[in-house]
């Protein structure tokens, strides 16, 4: 019987009171909240190399940018 493809990993980037915060999805916290939302994008992408995709979000909420993982 074939395995079945795992769904890529996804990680956020999401507008929060005290700043931008990178959080991987289903998590409880927050990896990281940073100052500025170009500081979260940057610390983010370090999860594409892992094979997760990076999700950014703008100040309301909805999807500005979808990046798929580099694997």
């Amino acid at each position: 019987m074939a395995k079945k493809p795992t769904p890529p990993k996804r990680t956020h980037v999401v507008k929060r009171d005290s700043g931008w915060a990178v959080k991987k999805e289903g998590a409880q916290r927050a990896t990281k909240v940073y100052t500025t939302k170009e500081q979260a994008v940057k610390g983010a992408e370090k999860s594409r190399k892992s094979g997760s995709d990076v999700v950014i979000h703008k100040k309301d909420g909805s999807i500005q940018q979808w990046k798929k993982s580099k694997h």
